[in-house]
């Protein structure tokens, strides 16, 4: 009943929010915009979508072929140490070769990954994990490097238009979604197809994406300039001659590598609730819609990015604190055997709520880093310089699966062992401890970005007074 209550309060805030928006962003589009927008939405949202459908029954068709916890958790390490490995390289070729070139590819090399899903031989889903993680790496850059070189070079719309489309890619995004987790589920469990079928699902809808990248989209990235980039030109740039790029990357890696660790570890903790897991999904993306709206509505106070992104950055550390302070409650009450049922219950259920609070700041996330990245990531470097962001982010939520593995003896209780209490206190402290590191390069970020703009200011100033001086030197000659 909790959660039921939960989702239809979730759903009525995200229409009243969505209404709101609408009103507030109105007056700000114009054709031009609205065209290129539609362009490069539709081909987000089906890409996105395919990748959407098979989240659900990764873990379900990897334990259905027989493989071990250990072996599962390899292939999902598999996954993201490739995107670390090899998605700088794509990066690389995205920016010399074109961005539309790289898209198109995420379809082919997606499907392929999908298709590896038919065997059950551990080294042809070994190889799928790697397409896969190559696959990820051209979503979650190159297709932004597109719009965003179209948006301000190309079309030379105003910059601060970029919010609206990432912030409906986010809303949408989390319904889309809900959707897909609806169609995976009906494909595999009503329809008694099985596992395997929501992969099989995908493909249709990744080769369409290829299809709409290659007959709507045209190539921009191909300069003289960027022909001549080499594979370690973007370090130079992050490391050396734009400190705030570094800054940026630091947040990435961190936020984002919390984010990825909280994907694999809420479901343990919330157990002892008995939720149903699919409503529970729905919640949490629900949640991130209307952080996505939320957005767009603090944006049109024309508040600026980095202080949206510094806010809801000490609002995930504070949630996440206190789920890892409720769970480490919970272990020490087991050690002197005196928990609960009704006060685990009622712990947990602060988790749960704590959980939406956290999914609301994702919401705001993703729509302010994509609009910093847009306007500070130099065009001539974007896919590299982005790619070069996910390595760190990669290998520190490799590190937390790595720690977040489920006890073989613990993986069908109910109720949850100190063993597991310990395990996710520590997988939880770490991610509190990225989210501290987050906020204080935000923080660093939104100084420089106040003291630069007083330069500027400084800059217009002195440039009056001169002007002013001249015109009264002139007049009195």
């Amino acid at each position: 009943m909790m959660f039921i209550a939960t989702f239809l309060i979730l759903i009525v805030t995200a229409i009243s929010m969505l209404r709101k928006s609408n009103k507030s962003i109105i007056s700000l589009k114009n054709a031009n915009f609205q065209q290129l927008q539609k362009q490069y939405l539709i081909v987000y949202f089906i890409a996105s979508f395919a990748d959407w459908l098979q989240g659900p029954y990764v873990y379900k068709l990897y334990s259905d072929y027989g493989f071990s916890e250990r072996n599962i958790a390899i292939l999902y390490i598999v996954g993201f140490a490739s995107s670390s490995i090899f998605g700088n390289f794509v990066g690389h070729l995205a920016d010399v070769y074109g961005r539309k070139t790289l898209s198109a590819a995420y379809g082919i090399i997606y499907s392929f990954c999908c298709l590896t899903k038919l065997s059950s031989d551990f080294y042809i889903l070994f190889f799928g994990r790697i397409c896969g993680g190559i696959s990820t790496s051209i979503l979650c850059t190159t297709f932004d490097a597109w719009y965003i070189n179209e948006h301000t070079n190309h079309h030379k719309l105003p910059i601060e238009l970029m919010n609206l489309t990432f912030s409906q890619a986010s809303f949408y995004s989390g319904l889309l979604a809900i959707t897909a987790g609806v169609v995976s589920q009906i494909s595999a469990e009503h329809f008694k197809l099985g596992p395997v079928s929501p992969f099989i699902i995908a493909v249709p809808f990744l080769l369409t994406s290829t299809l709409i990248v290659l007959t709507t989209w045209t190539e921009n990235s191909c300069t003289k300039s960027s022909t001549k980039l080499k594979f370690w030109s973007p370090l130079k740039l992050i490391f050396l001659e734009k400190p705030k790029l570094l800054l940026i990357g630091f947040i990435q890696s961190f936020f984002e590598a919390t984010m990825y660790t909280f994907i694999f570890s809420w479901t343990p903790i919330i157990r002892t609730l008995n939720p149903p897991l699919g409503l529970v999904f729905a919640c949490f993306m629900v949640a991130y819609m209307i952080g996505s709206k939320l957005y767009e509505l603090i944006i049109s106070k024309h508040i600026q990015a980095e202080i949206i992104l510094t806010g809801l950055t000490i609002i995930s550390f504070l949630s996440l604190s206190l789920v890892t302070f409720l769970i480490y409650v919970m272990k020490i009450q087991i050690e002197a055997g005196y928990l609960s049922t009704s006060y685990e219950t009622l712990l947990t259920q602060a988790c749960f709520f704590l959980f939406i609070i956290y999914e609301i700041c994702l919401g705001l996330y993703d729509p302010a880093i994509g609009f910093i990245k847009g306007k500070m990531v130099p065009e001539e470097n974007r896919a590299s310089v982005t790619n070069w962001f996910r390595v760190p982010m990669n290998i520190f939520t490799c590190i937390t699966l790595t720690l977040n593995q489920f006890y073989e003896d613990d993986r069908f209780n109910t109720s949850l062992s100190l063993k597991t209490f310990t395990q996710f206190s520590y997988v939880y402290l770490l991610c509190s401890t990225f989210l501290v590191i987050s906020l204080l390069m935000s923080l660093a970020l939104y100084k420089g970005n106040v003291i630069a703009i007083e330069e500027v200011k400084n800059q217009a100033t002195i440039k009056s007074v001169v002007e002013d001086s001249k015109h009264l030197s002139n007049k009195d000659g």
